[in-house]
Order: structure tokens, then sequence, then C-alpha cells
């Protein structure tokens, strides 16, 4: 029997039930291959422990005991771990393993219409990889896993196609390899990266995405060492519940980097999504960008439109993890200074301990 909170209910302006003219687009979804736990004979009864809940951890912080991750499909998790080949490799953490466990915790029962796959967060440390080669052989051996395994057999789910931005010739490439694909409809690109997205270095990347009319998808990751976990301002956190707190900071120097370097102005047609880092960051951007052009402007003569307008225009914010203000009518303020109707896109971030349901 499963759990409440994990299957529909009826609420206002909810049935639970498919309806006529509105489709479900889910735009951030996470699917992954299985990993091992072939550490746990040689180690002790506490590191056996410290396996099975924070997985190998490399470079990164503890996160949400992996047995608690999302209660309602603990025995899943426990079946998947205790089915995975032992020589494998890898953290079990992200543990929708199949296509057919996307059907039946989520696509069907959700009645989902579109599912964008953008993979494993642990692995996006392939951004940070000091080899680019390397990484972008990684990025395509996990597109073709993923053609192969989920793309071709449920239409309803589509890619966006993993790319390093440390190498923008064989990024490129990659785009070019799959952009013609009917299941293809981004381009993923994770935010832990050496430069802002602005920067002139992924100018390349951002004009393939342009040319095949394909959106760019940033999820918060990545990175490779110390710059793995989300930096701020004044250095690394020490823990995992501080990381989350500082995606804002990524995010929004992103999205200002993006915009004042005049990439909107270049690829026009540009669109980019910044996902997993909450909402609120974009209303103060975008209020201080626009009182700092009106001041600054001289220093970005290319830009010929408020700041802000270029964010409302270009760029999107993914609905997950949704701020859960004190009062209701905070959020419908919320909602109306960050023009949600333009800017917000549901993301469920699918099958993580904090996802959200429709």
């Amino acid at each position: 029997m499963r759990q409440i909170g994990s299957t529909p209910v009826t609420a206002p302006g909810w049935t639970a039930k498919p309806k006529e003219g509105i489709a479900i687009v889910d735009c951030d979804v996470h699917h992954n291959f299985r990993h091992p736990t072939q550490l746990l004979p040689y180690l002790s009864k506490f590191y056996q422990e410290h396996l099975l809940d924070q997985g190998l951890h490399l470079g990164g912080y503890p996160n949400i005991p992996i047995r608690s991750n999302r209660v309602d499909l603990k025995g899943r998790v426990e079946e998947a771990i205790e089915s995975t080949p032992k020589n494998s490799g890898g953290d079990p953490r992200d543990f929708n393993f199949t296509l057919e466990f996307l059907q039946d915790e989520h696509l069907d029962v959700w009645n989902i219409d579109v599912a964008l796959l953008t993979g494993p967060p642990p692995f996006y440390g392939y951004s940070g990889l000091p080899d680019p080669d390397w990484a972008a052989a990684l990025c395509r051996a996990f597109n073709d896993w993923t053609i192969e395994h989920w793309l071709d057999r449920d239409e309803r789910v589509v890619n966006a196609i993993l790319v390093s931005p440390s190498d923008p010739p064989q990024a490129v490439e990659e785009i070019n390899r799959l952009a013609h694909r009917k299941d293809t409809a981004a381009v993923m690109v994770p935010m832990g990266t050496s430069r802002p997205f602005g920067n002139r270095f992924y100018h390349p990347i951002w004009e393939a995405c342009e040319a095949h009319g394909l959106p760019v998808v940033s999820h918060i990751g990545g990175g490779g060492g110390a710059t793995r976990n989300t930096p701020t301002p004044v250095g690394h956190p020490t823990y995992y519940m501080e990381s989350r707190m500082s995606r804002p900071y990524v995010a929004s120097s992103h999205a200002t980097s993006l915009i004042c370097e005049g990439v909107f102005e270049k690829f026009p047609n540009l669109k980019f999504a910044l996902i997993e880092v909450q909402q609120m960051w974009a209303v103060p951007v975008m209020w201080h960008l626009d009182t700092d052009w009106k001041a600054l402007r001289d220093q970005t003569p290319w830009l010929k439109r408020l700041p802000s307008e270029y964010f409302r225009e270009h760029i999107r914010i993914g609905s997950q993890p949704m701020h859960e203000p004190e009062k209701p009518e905070q959020m419908y303020q919320m909602l109306e200074m960050l023009h949600a109707d333009e800017t917000l896109i549901f993301c469920s971030d699918f099958p993580h301990f904090d996802w959200n349901d429709p």
C-alpha cells in the first residue's frame, strides 16, 4: 500500500485525473544507472552504515540518508541496492535506474505528459574533470546509454543532451550529433563551471543551441575537487544544508553574466533554464540589475533594454525546491514579483527526497 503523499489526491484545482487541454511537462527528472556496494565486505560495520546512508560522496557533502530518501519508495531502493552488480562503481543515491521504475512511480501515477531527463547530479562532476577529453567521452557514453535504455521505449520521455562545458568544440560536436533526434529537447550544462555562463568562452555552445532551436537547461551541481560543492562568495560551506542555501548565489551569478555580457543580444532566440536553485533570488536580481543599469549602462552599451526584460524573455526558473512562505498570500506575492507566468517552469526533481508533485 502506498503511503500518503506518494499518489495524487483530490484538492482544490486538482482532480488527480488527466485534464483535457492541459499537459504536464516535467523539466527535471533524474535518471541513472545502477551502482555497487562492492566495498561493504571490506568495511567495518560503522563504515558500512556510512556507505549505505551517504554513498561515496567523493568530494561532496553528506546528504539525506539513502534509506530515508523518498520513504514511499524505500523498498524499491533496497531492492535496487541488493540487485546492483558488485563491480559497477558509483553512488546509489539517485535510484531511478530503469524506465519501468519511472513509468510506474511517476509518469503513470501523476499523468505526466512529457518528462525531460536531466541525468544523475553526482555525475555532473564531469564538468570539473581536469581531462576534457574524458569528460566529453563520459557525456557521449551517457547520452548513448540514455537513447538505448530510455528514449526509444516511451515517447513521453525526452532528453537533455549532456555536454561538458570545459571543451566547447567537443560540446558543439555532441550537440550537432544528437540535435536532429525528435526526442532531443534541450542541452544540459551543469552550473559548476570555472567561468560564469556569459563568458565568451562558452559562446560556441550557446550558438549551437540556438542554431538547433534547443534551450539550455542548467542544473545545480558539477565542478571538480573543491569546486564540486556549491560555493559562496566567502568560500565553501561545511555542511550540505549550508550548500543548499548557497545555490541562489550560483544561479544569480550565471543569470547576471548572461545578461550583462550580451548573450541574449548575440543569440536573440536562446532560452536558458536554471533549475533546482529556488526562485525568490530572481526578483532582487531583476530589480538590482535594472537600478544599476540605469547608472552604469555605459559599461554595457550592447544592452538595449532593461536587464529584467532580457530575464523575463530568455531565462526560466525551475519550481523545485519551492519556497514555502509563512503565509499563503506571500506565495502569491512572490509569484507576482517573479513574473511566474513568464519565468516559472515545473520541475519535480523526481525521485529525490524533496521532490515536488504536480
